[in-house]
């Protein structure tokens, strides 16, 4: 056998070279197919990222329906084009809970799909009780409820809730902002078995929610004893006491409505404390021509009761015509103001009207709307606004039924709301920093009116827009 040696090398150098260039053509394809990937997935992540916030363009414009329409919001299923791409959105209203939205928004661009699911409280403070001040919200002595008192409808507390006697808050929801629902005998009850509530309650620390007067966690399971709930959550919506707005823009909307005769030329009438023989009706109630401040005490106090002769007309923006008063529109008071004669005393209101009183306002006996169950409708609604305190002060009827309330109206006071006699049975919405059952005081009977945000008076605060708050928002398949 022979063996040849290979002495020409450039054999061997055109195989090397071959192969090199095999190799680096093979890692230029790698190379390209590796960019290329970089450039698909990198497109990819851009569209996946526009769909990201197309979906939340589609969030944001259900909320914006939401705030400006409420409940009302149509259409609740729809698409918008943004950008690059489309939202497809659908808000959902619980079924059992109406205040309570589920906004499912699916955003396209290209082939990228990302989908947010937000859920969202939804109602207008109108259609509430609301304590919302800083400490003692609702205050007996304390944060309490007594005796046989009764709370039906939506009901809003900043800090401890406690029951005690036979009291008890139906219907619902509750929510407890920053506090704790305390049962300080067994008698009392939260819901009942055939209309459960909602609650939503957010304990402070290590406190529980639903707790006995020892602090205690009394609900182990759902309907037990004297708690009966459709649901229970610790997300509850933080809401502030809504801003009032400055005394001088008040008297001014009250001022460009008064267009009875004779029509203010100035700020200033004395008329319905000092010489209330008017012919024509003024809106604008005012001892001095300026914006009162300091101590409210000192302030000038005008009266609606049988001190005061008959002024205006039927169909004035204010008059005061045998014992009803008449109120349309805006009416501004610059000092404190008294309903009534005392405990035993009726007044009627006719119209829908807010008087804005830049005081106390003291509401001596039953004071309730001109219709033929007292309450509120379209035609007949005040609101009564003090930038201070309310005080409610009759002898009630002892009757909790919400067909024959004593007072009727949607009340705002920057400071609170005092029941100050057992026995009251109120139908509309106090919205105030504390809610005061005066100290001994039992029996009260609170009702929200469903239908008051359809007929709001003027110049309420907060009433020009709905709550949308979102309690969760996540990214969903």
């Amino acid at each position: 056998m022979r063996f040849y040696l290979l002495k020409d090398e450039k054999g061997i150098a055109m195989v090397v070279v071959l192969g090199i260039m095999l190799i680096l053509t093979v890692l230029a394809f790698a190379t390209m197919a590796v960019s290329e990937n970089d450039l698909v997935s990198s497109s990819h992540d851009k569209e996946s990222m526009e769909a990201l916030h197309i979906a939340e363009a589609g969030v944001q414009k259900s909320l914006w329906q939401l705030e400006k329409y409420g409940n009302a919001m149509s259409p609740k299923t729809f698409s918008i084009n943004v950008g690059n791409g489309t939202a497809n959105v659908n808000a959902i209203q619980s079924g059992s809970d109406q205040w309570y939205w589920t906004i499912e928004s699916t955003g396209t661009c290209g082939t990228a799909h990302r989908k947010l699911k937000v859920t969202v409280f939804n109602f207008s403070i109108w259609n509430m009780n609301m304590a919302l001040g800083s400490n003692k919200s609702l205050a007996t002595g304390g944060n309490g409820i007594l005796g046989t008192t009764s709370i039906d409808g939506p009901f809003y507390v900043r800090g401890n809730v406690e029951l005690s006697g036979n009291s008890s808050i139906t219907t619902g929801p509750l929510f407890i902002k920053q506090g704790s629902l305390v049962f300080l005998n067994n008698s009392a009850t939260l819901g009942t078995q055939s209309v459960p509530v909602s609650a939503y309650i957010e304990p402070v620390g290590s406190n529980g929610d639903i707790v006995d007067k020892n602090g205690g966690l009394i609900l182990s399971n759902p309907n037990q004893n004297q708690v009966f709930l459709s649901s229970l959550s610790n997300q509850v919506p933080d809401i502030q006491l809504p801003p009032i707005d400055s005394m001088a823009s008040y008297r001014q909307q009250a001022a460009l409505e008064s267009t009875e005769t004779p029509a203010p030329s100035t700020y200033h009438d004395t008329q319905v404390s000092v010489d209330p023989a008017v012919s024509g009706g003024y809106k604008v109630l005012d001892d001095d021509g300026a914006i009162a401040t300091g101590n409210k005490s000192l302030r000038h106090t005008y009266h609606f009761d049988s001190s005061v002769s008959d002024f205006g007309t039927t169909t004035c923006g204010l008059a005061w015509i045998g014992h009803k008063l008449y109120v349309n529109g805006t009416v501004y008071v610059d000092g404190n103001l008294v309903i009534g004669d005392g405990l035993n005393d009726e007044v009627l209101y006719t119209g829908n009207g807010t008087l804005i009183v830049n005081g106390e306002i003291k509401i001596n006996g039953k004071l309730r709307a001109d219709t033929a169950t007292h309450n509120m409708d379209g035609t007949h609604a005040l609101g009564l606004v003090s930038n201070d305190e309310i005080e409610i002060d009759i002898h009630g009827s002892n009757i909790a039924d919400k067909n024959n309330p004593d007072v009727t109206g949607a009340f705002y006071a920057t400071k609170e709301i005092e029941i100050e006699q057992n026995n009251t049975t109120f139908v509309g919405s106090m919205i105030a920093g504390t809610l005061d059952f005066a100290s001994g005081t039992n029996n009260s009977h609170l009702f929200t009116d469903d239908s008051l945000p359809t007929f709001l008076p003027p110049s309420l605060p907060g009433s020009t827009s709905f709550l949308a708050m979102t309690t969760s928002w996540r990214e969903v398949n």
